[in-house]
């Protein structure tokens, strides 16, 4: 039987303290045009985290311009973001696609809008393709968003095709994605992938687990080829997958994640009845205005 939590306060206990100061809700304003900020999320300990765009739009832009927009900045993932009344507008969009839910890009629009912008503290909501999702500053400087919450069925290791060699366990984890639990720390650092392989498994997103880390309790590496990622640096969204993977398998409610990338990444989250709380830090590397 897995754990939920029920608590909402003091989840993530003994982790250094980095607020900052806000300023009220009327600076943000169609002054500031389309501004945009490069931050890294789900930094930590020598992690350098992904990196996403965050592009606060004074209007509404064209569906294609934004594509083109994506495409140009080259990150993994770009954030549209647009004040609309007392919620806020999002879209993600990979450099080729866009995409129903992205957690790193998500974590880096709630920080732009606490620290960059000065928005006052509280429950802030998004509406996105994957519906109303929401995000609030926690303890100790963390940031965290709820996530919807992916059900597990367990599924033949040979749907793989062998694209992550010798795999113990494999679960389809919501429409697009698939967990697949590898041996130990050692032998997901060591999976040698061929992104071409990737392509005859049935979902868009593969994510690797296994059990341990430094200093977490489980490890990722997660893949998306089909949506122009060989390999994405730290992915917040496969937390909705893990988290429910880590209470089935521990009793516990509460992980803690490291994802071996070459960037690397950490994670924390809290499981509940219907979504995750994926949290994490963010450092902005620069802003600027885009002119387009």
């Amino acid at each position: 039987m897995f754990a939920v939590a029920t608590s909402t306060s003091a989840p993530y206990a003994g982790l250094p303290s980095n607020c900052g100061n806000l300023v009220g809700m009327e600076s943000v304003g169609s002054t500031f045009g389309h501004r945009i900020w490069w931050v890294d999320a789900f930094t930590g300990d020598a992690a350098r985290g992904n990196p996403a765009v965050v592009v606060l739009l004074e209007r509404p832009v064209a569906d294609s311009d934004l594509q083109q927009i994506a495409f140009e900045l080259g990150v993994s993932e770009t954030a549209f973001v647009r004040r609309v009344g007392d919620t806020w507008s999002l879209r993600w969009f990979t450099p080729t696609v866009e995409v129903d839910l992205c957690g790193h890009a998500t974590l880096a629009t709630l920080h732009v809008l606490l620290t960059e912008l000065g928005v006052p503290d509280g429950e802030f909501y998004f509406q996105t393709r994957a519906g109303v999702l929401s995000g609030r500053r926690l303890q100790h400087g963390l940031l965290g968003v709820d996530l919807p919450r992916s059900h597990l069925e367990p599924l033949e290791p040979s749907v793989l095709n062998g694209a992550l060699g010798d795999v113990s366990e494999v679960y389809q984890a919501g429409a697009q994605s698939v967990l697949a639990v590898v041996k130990d720390y050692d032998t997901l650092c060591g999976l040698i992938v061929d992104p071409m392989s990737l392509f005859l498994v049935p979902s868009s997103i593969v994510i690797a687990v296994c059990e341990g880390g430094p200093q977490v309790d489980a490890s990722v590496r997660v893949f998306a080829p089909r949506l122009g990622l060989a390999e994405d640096p730290v992915t917040g969204s496969a937390m909705c997958s893990v988290a429910p993977w880590w209470a089935n398998r521990s009793g516990m409610p509460t992980l803690s994640v490291r994802q071996a990338s070459a960037r690397g990444g950490v994670m924390y989250s809290r499981l509940f009845e219907r979504n995750v709380e994926v949290a994490g830090y963010a450092r902005t590397f620069f802003g600027g205005d885009l002119r387009a």
